[in-house]
């Protein structure tokens, strides 16, 4: 199965659409620390999504803090 194969069926962000919000549970020094609420960020679409397409990754490695964020 190749990529194209595995994006078929899903949905492309509306061309209006500037920014997406992901998600991502707090490191284990957030919590030693007391910020232990899942933290929201807000991505450029062309960040947030698969090369060439306006399809949405499931999750991706944020460029500056090297941290997973989820959809």
């Amino acid at each position: 199965m190749n990529k194209a194969d595995k994006l078929k069926g899903r949905l492309s962000v509306r061309p209006e659409v500037q920014h997406v919000t992901y998600h991502r549970q707090p490191t284990g020094f957030e919590r030693k620390l007391g910020y232990g609420a899942t933290h929201y960020r807000d991505f450029s679409v062309e960040t947030a999504c698969h090369r060439g397409t306006r399809v949405l990754k499931r999750w991706f490695k944020a460029e500056d803090d090297g941290l997973r964020y989820y959809r």
